[in-house]
């Protein structure tokens, strides 16, 4: 593996103009997916329990086929909200919440398993069980769950016509703290220390629009299921594999912020043989607006056509290491 780069890479002005645009044409109030009558509720079962996806189909869509959307770690819906918007009665979607969440049913929680190959496992029993398995679909991960999928395709577990992955990890190595402090408290102490762990991670932020989001994770948080994620996930890094999937990847990345630098995902990218770079920067509270852009984008279009010219456009040359 190549050592982390630290080149920098910015938006010319036509991007910046390109960007500003696409945010102004969908930055809409809502709805939200988890409004009332915006989706249709599906619980999938999988192994000792069940999870939930949010499902919406247009009467008259502009899209041509659907997207899978994983949300990242502990999210709650609130968190996401403004991915559907964008998608709101132009694309079809499915949002699936895996079983770390709060909206997970699990059968014994002592048997429960947390570690990211049994999401990927039960991400291929969705997959199948929504009958997209034979379909052209967008799969599409953030973050905890862009190293599910990544995770799923190293394993064989499943594919899909076309991978998108935003801000992925590849290792547990920015949780290990977090995970340290879960295996020296039983979860009733945890839980009773949340809004002292939040104020201390709150202070050190900046950005309104992340502490919210951050208040928001933490207050949702089941802490348990944040613990036992944690403990099964300690030793998890894929950094070594990354090379062997010969499978064409779309990583998006924008805005920077403390988990996740601009340098860490050019690499990140390179280091995936077919690795494709889409850098959409934009402010930290149009995140979760961008990522449903990109995704009504790819549903626009099919496999075949690889990556639209409205994102095209985004996209950063990556140059390879030559053997």
């Amino acid at each position: 593996m190549d050592s982390i780069i630290t080149e920098h890479i910015s938006l010319s002005k036509e991007q910046e103009e390109k960007i500003e645009k696409l945010i102004i044409e969908h930055n809409q109030k809502g709805p939200f997916f988890y409004e009332k009558g915006i989706c249709e509720i599906i619980f999938i079962p999988i192994e000792n329990g069940e999870i939930r996806v949010f499902h919406h189909k247009p009467k008259e869509p502009v899209s041509i086929r659907p997207v899978l959307f994983l949300p990242g770690f502990g999210t709650s819906p609130w968190s996401w909200r403004y991915f559907s918007v964008p998608m709101h009665e132009k694309g079809e979607y499915y949002i699936l919440e895996s079983r770390e969440k709060t909206s997970c049913k699990t059968h014994k929680r002592r048997k429960a398993n947390m570690s990211i190959d049994q999401l990927a496992k039960d991400l291929a029993e969705a997959i199948q069980y929504l009958g997209l398995k034979e379909k052209d679909f967008v799969l599409y991960g953030s973050s905890f769950s862009g190293g599910v999928i990544l995770t799923g395709l190293l394993k064989e577990y499943f594919d899909a016509p076309t991978i998108a992955i935003h801000d992925p990890i590849k290792d547990w190595r920015a949780q290990k703290k977090l995970t340290y402090i879960f295996r020296l408290f039983p979860p009733f102490v945890v839980k009773i220390l949340k809004p002292l762990l939040a104020k201390i991670v709150l202070a050190r932020m900046k950005n309104k629009f992340a502490k919210e989001r951050y208040l928001d994770f933490v207050r949702n948080a089941t802490v348990w299921k944040w613990r036992k994620t944690g403990i099964h996930n300690l030793k998890f890094d894929i950094t070594a594999e990354l090379s062997t999937i010969n499978k064409e990847i779309l990583l998006f990345h924008g805005p920077k912020d403390k988990f996740h630098s601009d340098e860490e995902f050019v690499q990140y990218a390179r280091n995936l043989p077919k690795g494709r770079y889409i850098y959409m920067k934009s402010a930290p509270e149009f995140r979760e607006l961008v990522v449903g852009i990109s995704s009504l984008e790819l549903s626009k279009i099919t496999c075949d056509e690889n990556i639209p010219k409205s994102l095209a456009v985004f996209e950063v040359d990556l140059e390879r290491k030559k053997d």
